[in-house]
């Protein structure tokens, strides 16, 4: 229960990654918001979480992070239902494979309005109570992309290096407040089940190049993040820690 009562938002929250996030939390005495845009989801997961509670520990709301009102209505609505605002997870965001040569503007500007204006318009919502409450978390997710780099993903990883040093700059303005921002970067996420021959291929080149010799699951992640929400990450502020089983060093 090291998240005792801590209010915490989770953008993309319904489901994936981001629903095992929601879960965690509140495995860990959390209370979260399930911020998406998918309500049907986001509602189910929260049901769920509330199951057997005398209080509260789940509220879903509709957000598309790519709009100022929806992002400031998210805020609003986590001060009204929990009184406060403990931990910003930005989480919500695309990740699309296309050559570089095929990318239209409009494709290219979807991507970063989701990735890199979203935690821009969530951290803004939020910040104002966190500086009231004189602390505070955000975590964005990145990727460990960034360090290497893949074909087919410019726009992705663009959008996610711009959260690197969206996270390292911004740690440096706020921690007076005594806020801190930290990245979470994930490594290639295998998804559970048989997979076909070629990707079967990859996989396994992917584990060849690790120092820890198995496939990475979603669940993997959920520790790390739950660390990163913890006051044992309290004097952690502008790193980006890599969760990839040493996929890449950094």
């Amino acid at each position: 229960m090291r998240l005792q009562d801590k209010v915490i938002i989770v953008t993309g929250g319904a489901s994936g990654i981001g629903a095992l996030y929601c879960k965690g939390l509140v495995e860990e005495g959390a209370r979260v918001l399930i911020a998406d845009v998918n309500m049907e989801q986001g509602q189910s997961l929260a049901d769920s979480l509330n199951e057997g509670a005398t209080t509260p520990r789940a509220l879903a709301v509709r957000v598309d992070v790519t709009s100022e009102a929806d992002t400031l209505a998210m805020a609003q609505a986590a001060i009204e239902t929990f009184e406060r605002i403990d931990v910003l997870i930005n989480n919500a965001g695309i990740y699309p494979h296309t050559d570089f040569v095929d990318i239209t503007y409009d494709h290219w500007r979807k991507v970063m309005s989701i990735n890199l204006d979203g935690a821009f318009l969530c951290t803004k919502a939020v910040l104002p109570q966190m500086k009231k409450q004189n602390g505070g978390k955000i975590v964005n997710v990145a990727t460990d992309l960034v360090w290497v780099g893949l074909a087919s993903m410019v726009h992705y990883i663009a959008s996610k290096a711009g959260i690197v040093g969206f996270t390292r700059s911004l740690a440096r303005e706020i921690g007076v407040h005594n806020i801190t921002v930290n990245a979470l970067a994930p490594g290639p996420v295998i998804p559970p089940g048989p997979l076909n021959a070629h990707s079967a291929e990859r996989v396994a080149s992917i584990i060849g190049q690790q120092a820890i010799k198995r496939p990475q699951r979603a669940s993997d992640l959920v520790g790390a993040m739950i660390f990163l929400c913890t006051a044992d990450a309290d004097f952690i502020s502008g790193q980006v820690l890599n969760v990839d089983g040493g996929l890449t060093n950094h």
